[in-house]
């Protein structure tokens, strides 16, 4: 049986490839299912046509379009109901950490039942990464090189189920050996989730000898210098987190406890990356800028969060807040080089030629 697997685009995370879509292409191979993935992400203006070609010469029994919005996939439902009628449609997100619910329905479907019951992480084979052009996405490591993510928990009822750590390092060591892949993302949950889980992940990893670079989120309020030498040791190169008024103005302790912990980890050789969440009140968000541009990171970006969606504005914010980072970064090169005072005279007098050149 042929099978034809639709990934739509979303609005937040089209640089990964669509991992849910590939454990359930895994699951349709071990069932000797001929699978192909299409994913419009890669080419989101491209128009229906293309893809009625392309299903046109694949000529699937049955199609499967996959996608995060309702609206979204019951439009790609009504393009090709009429010449493929065999459709699931599935609500599923790209990142794969909801690859058991959405086999579950899979299977559900293939065998004309309503429900199955549910998978554990154990019976999933590995993702068929093979049917997926890795190289297209965006998705790339702090030196530019392809990564690839990986699940380590799956989202179940609102819960994270962590995965095994032992089956974790049986796949990136497949990946290492069978598709030649050396940088990888653990994209969510974060990797600090759970104490106890994290250590024996660590000690597998440094144990296993495999040679590769990987990035994670992590809470950055549960590291420790210690830990941090851990992450690198175990071949740790970019962390990412989440930086929020209500955690960085707390008090001048924890802000220079999180200046402290991210230099520590850019002597350790690990890249840091900052999501800024931007909330109410207008007047906090400048502030917040500028207390984030003093903290050394590699790279930030910003993020809106629901309050503040409102149209237009969310764009013209996030440039305001952008342009406010890049001066508070220069303002505190300048200060780091050549002191409080002169660093301080020297970027008025830069702030006055700017305006005087305007």
């Amino acid at each position: 049986m042929k099978i034809a697997i639709i990934a739509l685009p979303t609005k937040d995370d089209n640089h990964l490839p669509p991992l849910t879509m590939a454990y359930i292409a895994a699951v349709l191979e071990q069932r000797r299912a001929i699978v192909r993935i299409f994913d419009r992400a890669l080419d989101p203006l491209g128009g229906w046509e293309d893809i009625q070609r392309r299903l046109q010469t694949f000529q699937p029994q049955r199609v499967i379009i996959a996608g995060e919005d309702s609206h979204a996939i019951e439009q790609a439902v009504s393009h090709i109901h009429q010449t493929y009628p065999d459709i699931l449609p599935l609500f599923a997100h790209r990142s794969g950490s909801e690859a058991l619910a959405a086999t579950a329905s899979l299977l559900a479907w293939l065998n004309g039942v309503n429900t199955l019951p549910a998978q554990t992480g154990e019976e999933l084979p590995y993702p068929a990464r093979h049917l997926l052009s890795l190289e297209h996405y965006e998705l790339r490591a702090p030196g530019g090189e392809v990564q690839t993510p990986v699940v380590i928990g799956w989202r179940m009822h609102n819960q994270w189920q962590l995965r095994p750590p032992r089956q974790i390092c049986h796949e990136i060591r497949a990946l290492v050996e069978e598709v030649g892949i050396r940088h990888l993302l653990f994209c969510e949950p974060e990797l600090t989730i759970h104490e106890q889980w994290l250590d024996e992940f660590l000690d597998q990893l440094i144990n296993a000898h495999f040679n590769i670079k990987w990035q994670a989120a992590v809470a950055l309020d549960r590291l420790r210098e210690d830990r941090i030498r851990q992450l690198a040791q175990a071949g740790c190169e970019a962390i990412t987190f989440t930086l929020a008024a209500t955690s960085v103005f707390d008090s001048a302790s924890s802000r220079e406890q999180a200046r402290k912990l991210i230099a520590y980890a850019r002597e350790q050789g690990i890249y840091t990356h900052a999501t800024v969440l931007l909330e109410p009140p207008y007047e906090s968000i400048a502030r917040l800028v500028d207390v984030a541009a003093t903290f050394g990171l590699n790279d930030v970006s910003f993020k809106l969060i629901q309050t503040l969606r409102v149209s237009d504005e969310e764009q013209q914010i996030q440039r305001f807040a952008r342009q406010r980072y890049q001066e508070g970064r220069t303002r505190q090169r300048l200060i780091d080089r050549f002191g409080p005072a002169l660093g301080g005279l020297l970027w008025q007098l830069r702030v006055e030629h700017l305006a005087d050149d305007e």
